[in-house]
């Protein structure tokens, strides 16, 4: 900055600094014209959409990372933008018809697709019902580094029919993402299920925010089990439930986990709570079936087998050989289940023990050092 002192010397300054801003902004407008009408090319290819209604429900943006939803899940904030040109982006909008309970739905996406490179991502979308109108709203930022997406979304959907009712699934992931991430799904369809099943259009929407998936989604399936005492003219009932199913990595092996779609009060909620007493007190803890992948060890070991999943037994010692055969049965572990209005996740938290048969000899086995001898190194 300069000094200057005495009147004549501000006048003199204030009249050149206004001559030169007044000429920087007259080539500051014609470089910008020149420069948007030469970078950034827009082909619409379906007529723009109204903007939802009033009654129209808005969900949460993708968390930058699926492992790490709390009750604020907030978008991703957008990084320092560079000083290259806009990159050369079209628009479009998609539409794709599910059928639930013969009734017609609509998921519609507007994507953006960056020229010559193939990436393309979702920047809203919206599921609509017969009527046109919009039954819930989802929408994403978009922004740009060095001519490139900072990340991309993709969203699906497909419809769903079981036993008991019927719905929409949309499922969306992100690029790039967090390990072992699996995206997120959410669940939409007809309170009470087959009671009421499309009779009314009101109790079409959501059963809850998205479930942030850290492992994998495997579908949906039915669930059945034997509550005690449940008995119709002394015969013991079977329960058969409607359940989404994921994959859940314990740090050895995976679980298969479900979810129960609760079609009486339109959530989705864990299908199983467990509370078991044991040696150190009461803990809530369930069985689920596992998956394994095991590599085992070429020398001679051995194990310590519970009679139950609790260390206040006294183990047997059972000797592993190379060639001896071992079944890997169930699991036992706690699952901690996190909901707010924003999104559900859920994940192994605690002390994990599983079943094995060592030739022909059953246990329960939990520390890292028995896993091992069985061939499931700690990895993740």
């Amino acid at each position: 900055m300069l000094a200057m002192e005495g009147p004549g010397s501000s006048v003199a300054v204030v009249t050149l600094v206004a001559v030169a801003v007044s000429f920087a902004a007259c080539n500051r407008v014609t470089g910008t014209k020149s420069a948007q009408a030469g970078t950034v090319v827009v082909a619409q290819t379906a007529p723009q959409t109204a903007p939802p209604s009033a009654a129209a429900q808005t969900g949460p943006a993708i968390p930058s990372s699926p492992l790490a939803v709390s009750a604020s899940s907030s978008p991703p904030v957008a990084p320092p933008q560079s000083d290259a040109p806009p990159p050369k982006v079209s628009v479009s909008d998609r539409s794709q018809t599910l059928i639930v309970a013969q009734q017609t739905f609509r998921l519609l996406t507007h994507v953006q697709s960056m020229a010559g490179t193939g990436e393309q991502t979702v920047e809203w979308w919206e599921l609509r019902n017969a009527k046109d109108q919009v039954v819930y709203r989802q929408s994403y930022p978009v922004t740009f580094t060095n001519g490139s997406f900072d990340w991309m979304v993709s969203i699906s959907a497909k419809s769903f029919t079981t036993a008991q009712g019927g719905g929409i699934l949309i499922e969306g992931g992100e690029e790039p993402s967090a390990p072992d991430s699996g995206g997120w799904v959410q669940v939409f369809g007809f309170k009470y299920g087959r009671d009421k099943y499309g009779a009314d259009e009101s109790l079409f929407g959501p059963f809850g925010p998205p479930i942030f998936i850290e492992g994998e989604f495997l579908g949906v399936d039915t669930d059945s089990f034997r509550p005690t005492p449940t008995s119709f003219q002394g015969t013991t009932t079977t329960v058969v439930r409607d359940v989404l199913k994921f994959r859940l990595w314990t740090g050895n092996f995976n679980i298969v986990y479900p979810v129960l779609i609760n079609w009486i009060t339109g959530r989705l909620q864990p299908a199983w709570r467990c509370l078991e007493r044991t040696s150190k007190g009461q803990v809530e803890r369930c069985s689920y079936p596992i998956t394994i992948e095991a590599h085992r060890d070429s020398q001679p070991t051995f194990v310590r087998l519970f009679p139950e999943a609790d260390d206040g037994f006294t183990p047997k010692h059972v000797i592993v050989q190379p060639q001896s055969k071992v079944e890997y049965l169930e699991a036992r572990t706690p699952v901690t289940w996190n909901e707010d209005a924003k999104a559900i996740s859920f994940s192994v938290n605690g002390d994990v023990w599983i079943k094995v048969r060592i030739d022909g000899v059953e246990g329960w086995i939990h520390s890292q050092e028995d896993f091992d001898a069985v061939g499931l190194p700690q990895a993740g």
